[in-house]
């Protein structure tokens, strides 16, 4: 079966479905299929919100707000958080 007639097959027997459910099962896969990455708190990101994060990092960096910061001032800031040697 080729991509197209597939596409119709799924989209018919998506549109007769009554079964709430089972939208919501195939809604939260198709969700999951546009999340690119998750954010520090463990948030899903798609490619559109990634990219924004991505860009709004770098203009802030670029303008001087924020400097970033070195693998050792991470690393620090975890060992400090978490009471680490």
């Amino acid at each position: 079966m080729n991509t197209e007639t597939l596409q119709i097959n799924i989209a018919q027997r998506v549109l007769a479905m009554t079964d709430n459910k089972l939208l919501q099962k195939i809604r939260d896969l198709i969700v999951r299929e546009d999340i690119l990455a998750y954010d520090s708190l463990g948030k899903p990101l798609t490619e559109k919100e990634y990219i924004k994060q991505l860009d709004e990092v770098i203009t802030e960096m670029e303008s001087g707000i924020d400097e970033g910061l070195t693998s050792d001032e991470v690393f620090k800031n975890i060992s400090d958080t978490h009471h680490l040697e």
